[in-house]
């Protein structure tokens, strides 16, 4: 812990040495954990090389008395989810990630992916009604912010508001489990 301490002080410091430090004792678990997500090389580099970006680009805000080991892989959870969201979006990596799910079916498989979209649909269900509609005009219609709100003849600002309760109700009633979550964030944000 303390030659971490010290290495963070050296990056506040601008040492590129103490970055490179880090960046060793670190760069392969993030890489891990990226790709274990993201299943591709080329993502899971991606990852590393941002969260590390974003480290050198807050140096001198750092705090050496806390965490690095978690400051840095909650930065690079934070860039895996983005990248996720990125990539789902794309219809290649939807193929592909069709044709992965696809070969590795599994009935198990299956019935958990059937009881998070049972499990979301129950949880819902007990938003009030209001939130309740703006929720699934948006994640079931796909309706932008906007329409909705022109749907509804309410503000963008309640539509966000809405969207940003329902989801962080639905993420609490999900529990703790950070893999649910995860592939709750893939499916519907």
């Amino acid at each position: 812990m303390n030659v971490e301490r010290d290495l963070v002080e050296g990056v506040k410091l601008g040492m590129a040495s103490a970055f490179d430090q880090l960046y060793e004792l670190y760069a392969n678990r993030l890489y891990h954990f990226a790709f274990s997500i993201l299943k591709s090389k080329q993502d899971a580099e991606e990852v590393v090389q941002n969260a590390f970006f974003k480290i050198w680009e807050k140096r001198y805000s750092l705090e050496s008395n806390t965490s690095f080991k978690a400051y840095i892989f909650k930065i690079a959870y934070h860039v895996t989810v983005d990248l996720l969201r990125e990539r789902l979006k794309e219809k290649k990596y939807q193929d592909n990630l069709i044709g992965k799910a696809t070969a590795n079916f599994n009935l198990e498989d299956s019935i958990d992916f059937a009881d998070l979209l049972n499990q979301v649909n129950e949880i819902v269900k007990e938003l009030p009604p209001r939130k309740s509609e703006i929720y699934q005009l948006s994640r079931v219609d796909h309706l932008s912010y906007g329409e909705i709100a022109e749907k509804l003849n309410i503000s963008v600002k309640t539509v966000e508001n809405a969207i940003n309760f329902s989801i962080h109700f639905i993420k609490k009633r999900l529990g703790d489990d950070s893999l649910v979550i995860l592939l709750y964030a893939a499916l519907f944000l």
